[in-house]
C-alpha cells in the first residue's frame, strides 16, 4: 500500500478496470437500451451509477485531498440542499429529484476519479480504442441514414418508435450505438480530438499513421452523414485547439507536416466516396434549415449569426430572463429526461432545452447561480492549466480541452449520454497531466506551489 494515498495497487488496477467499463457502458448503453435488452430500457438508464459510486468510494482517499477537494466541496453542498428544496418547495417527487441529485454525488465526482486514476498512458489507450470504435460506427450511421426510420437499426429505446430525427433533403439524423443524436455528435467530436492526440501527443509508427488515415476518412464521412451542425462545431473546435497547441508548445514543422498530410489525405479520400457525396447535399439544406429557424430571419442566416443565436444564446438568454426563474426553484430533477416524463408523461423540456435555463430552472438564483460559477470556474480552470502545459511541451491536454472546454461549461447534465461524455471528456483532459507510469500523487502535481514542483513537460 503506497501511504501517501491509501490505495492498494490491486485497487488501483480494479479502479482502472471500473474507469473503462464505464467508458464502455458509455458508447454502447443506447444499443444495450435499443436492441439487446429493450424490456430494460429504462433501469439500463442508471446501468453506469453503480460503477460510479464504487469507484468514488474506492477512490475517496485520492480525491478527497488537494486540488480535488476543492472542488468536491462546493457539489457536497448544493446536492442535499437542492434535494431538500425539491421534495419540500419544488415539485415533491422523491425519484425525480434523487435522480437529479445523483448527477452532483455520483457523475460529477467520477471526473476527478479519472484524474487521480488514469495517466497519459491512459488516455492513449482511451484515444485508441475511440479511433477503432469510430470506423464501424461511421458505417452504422451511413446505413442508418439509408434506411426507413421503422428499421430495426433504427429503434428506438425500449425496442418502441424510432431514434432517428428529421433532417433534411429526405435524410435522417441518425443516433449511431446511442438513443439519441447527440451521443453521435458528441463521439466523433471525441474522437476527433482522439485522432490529433494519437498524431500529436506521442511517437507513433507509419503504420499507426496509416490507421489513424482510416480512421480520419471516418471521421469526415460522419459529417454530413450525421446533418450535426453540432459535430462541425466540435471538429472546430478540437480543430482550434489544437493549431494552438502547436504554437504554443513551438513544435518541430517535420512532425507537423506529417500529421497534417494524414488528416489532408484523409479529408479527399473521404470527400470522394460515395456515403459523404451522398449526404453532403442534405448536411448544408440541414443547415441553411437550421439557421434560418434559430434567427427566424434568412436573410441574417450567416455562420455569424448562427454562433450568436445558438451558441452564446445557451449562456445569455438564461441570464436575461432571471426574473421569471422562481427564487428557490422548481426542484432539482425537473430538467432531466426521467423527470419530465414522469411528472409531465412526456418526453419534453420543463424548464428549458439549453443546460443553464435547466440548472437554474431546477435549482433557483442562488443555488443556480453557484453551480454555474462552479462550471464556469472548473471548465477555466482546465483550460488555464491545459495552456500551461502547452507551452511546456505537453500538447496533449490542451487538445482534449478542445472537446472539453465547452462540454463542461454547458453541456447538459439531464441526458445520461451527454453527462457521460461530460464525465469522461473532463476526466481524461485531467489524465492528460499525469505522467507514465501513474502514481498515486498524480495531477495535484499540475497546480504549481512555492513548495511543489512544476508538472513535467513531457510531450
Amino acid at each position: 500500500m503506497n501511504s501517501r494515498s491509501g490505495i492498494t495497487p490491486a485497487r488501483l488496477k480494479l479502479l482502472r478496470q471500473l474507469l473503462w467499463l464505464y467508458f464502455w457502458l458509455l458508447i454502447f448503453e443506447g444499443a444495450l437500451r435499443r436492441w439487446l435488452l429493450p424490456g430494460l430500457s429504462t433501469p439500463l438508464l442508471l446501468v453506469r451509477d453503480p460503477i460510479a459510486l464504487l469507484a468514488v468510494i474506492w477512490a475517496w482517499p485520492l480525491i478527497s485531498k488537494r486540488p480535488w477537494l476543492a472542488w468536491l466541496q462546493p457539489l457536497l453542498w448544493i446536492a442535499p440542499i437542492a434535494l431538500l428544496l425539491a421534495i419540500t418547495v419544488g415539485h415533491g417527487d422523491l425519484p425525480t429529484a434523487l435522480f437529479g441529485t445523483r448527477i452532483l454525488l455520483l457523475q460529477l465526482p467520477l471526473i476527478f476519479v479519472f484524474a487521480a486514476v488514469f495517466n497519459r498512458a491512459d488516455v492513449i489507450r482511451i484515444a485508441w480504442v475511440t479511433l477503432i470504435i469510430s470506423i464501424p460506427m461511421a458505417v452504422l450511421i451511413a446505413a442508418q441514414s439509408n434506411l426507413p426510420e421503422t428499421h430495426f437499426l433504427n429503434v428506438g429505446a425500449g425496442g418502441i418508435g424510432t431514434a432517428v430525427f428529421d433532417g433534411a433533403a429526405g435524410r435522417f439524423r441518425p443516433p449511431g450505438t446511442f438513443s439519441f443524436i447527440t451521443g453521435v455528435s458528441l463521439f466523433f467530436s471525441l474522437a476527433a480530438a482522439s485522432l490529433f492526440v494519437v498524431l500529436y501527443g506521442a511517437p507513433i509508427s507509419q503504420r499507426s499513421r496509416l490507421f489513424c488515415m482510416v480512421a480520419g476518412i471516418a471521421l469526415v464521412v460522419a459529417l454530413p452523414v450525421s446533418i450535426s451542425r453540432s459535430l462541425l462545431a466540435g471538429y472546430l473546435q478540437v480543430t482550434a485547439a489544437l493549431i494552438a497547441a502547436l504554437l504554443l508548445s513551438r513544435s518541430r514543422i517535420l512532425p507537423v507536416l506529417s500529421g497534417l498530410a494524414v488528416i489532408l489525405v484523409a479529408i479527399v479520400i473521404a470527400t470522394a466516396t460515395p456515403a459523404f457525396q451522398e449526404t453532403a447535399d442534405a448536411f448544408v439544406a440541414r443547415w441553411d434549415m437550421a439557421a434560418a429557424a434559430d434567427i427566424n430571419d434568412t436573410a441574417l442566416s450567416s455562420g455569424a449569426a448562427v454562433f450568436q443565436s445558438r451558441v452564446l444564446g445557451g449562456f445569455l438568454n438564461p441570464l436575461a430572463n432571471l426574473e421569471s426563474i422562481p427564487l428557490l426553484g422548481y426542484g432539482i430533477g425537473i430538467g432531466t429526461n426521467v423527470g419530465a416524463q414522469r411528472l409531465s408523461g412526456e418526453l419534453t423540456f420543463l424548464v428549458g432545452e439549453d443546460a443553464w435555463s435547466a440548472t437554474l430552472g431546477e435549482l433557483g438564483l442562488p443555488l443556480g447561480l453557484s453551480f454555474l460559477i462552479w462550471r464556469l470556474a472548473f471548465a477555466v480552470w482546465i483550460l488555464r492549466l491545459s495552456l500551461r502545459v502547452a507551452v511546456q511541451g505537453n500538447r496533449m491536454p490542451l487538445i482534449l480541452a478542445g472537446f472539453s472546454f465547452l462540454v463542461v461549461l454547458s453541456g447538459q447534465l439531464g441526458q445520461p449520454t451527454g453527462l457521460g461524455f461530460l464525465v469522461v471528456s473532463a476526466g481524461l483532459n485531467l489524465a492528460a497531466f499525469n505522467g507514465v507510469p501513474a502514481t498515486p500523487q498524480l495531477v495535484r502535481l499540475a497546480v504549481p506551489s512555492p513548495a511543489q514542483p512544476k508538472l513535467s513537460a513531457t510531450a
